[in-house]
């Protein structure tokens, strides 16, 4: 990258479609992530910036980016959870694995005339309206909380619209869920 001659000079200027929410720098400062409101990921190496990696994800709206790794990033917004995505062989970018796993309950079925009274009371037989989500609305920030030398990322945090904060580690969700690799 050239030497800038003054402050507040222009790097680059890339297209996107729709609202840019979030944009990141890698931990070496060599690859640039944002993220849009039309549920893309972009990534671009800033040695090349005519090559822009753009991965439109079926999701909801992505609000938010953080790096994991150098080649992965953490993104969360409306779809409540987040979601892990690697840069394959610096050329595109892979399907989101949702590290908000949840474990089903076993048993705890409503019996026959509780199910008959909610029905009657509310219309509706379920018990619990809840998402099976950790966050019940939309992820407005990720934070690095832990990071080792090479900016490698090992717990992070996500803040959500339902004034939760979730501390997530990473080590014990990528032992838990056979698909990650950061």
């Amino acid at each position: 990258m050239p030497k800038l001659s003054k402050f507040a000079t222009m790097l680059a200027e890339f297209s996107t479609q729709g609202w840019v929410h979030s944009v990141k720098f890698s931990p070496s400062g060599d690859k640039l992530a944002w993220v849009a409101h039309d549920a893309s990921i972009n990534i671009v190496h800033m040695d090349n910036h005519d090559t822009v990696i753009r991965c439109l994800t079926p999701s909801l709206p992505i609000l938010t980016v953080i790096w994991a790794s150098e080649n992965s990033v953490v993104c969360g917004g409306h779809d409540n959870f987040p979601s892990l995505f690697n840069i394959v062989a610096g050329e595109s970018v892979s399907k989101g694995i949702r590290l908000d796993v949840k474990e089903k309950k076993a048993g705890g079925g409503m019996s026959a005339m509780a199910r008959f009274k909610a029905l009657d009371r509310t219309g509706d037989d379920t018990k619990d309206a809840s998402l099976d989500t950790t966050h019940q609305n939309s992820i407005i920030e990720l934070r690095v909380v832990k990071s080792d030398a090479t900016g490698n990322c090992s717990q992070f945090s996500s803040i959500g619209m339902d004034g939760k904060i979730v501390h997530w580690d990473l080590d014990a969700l990528a032992s838990s869920i056979s698909d990650l690799k950061i």
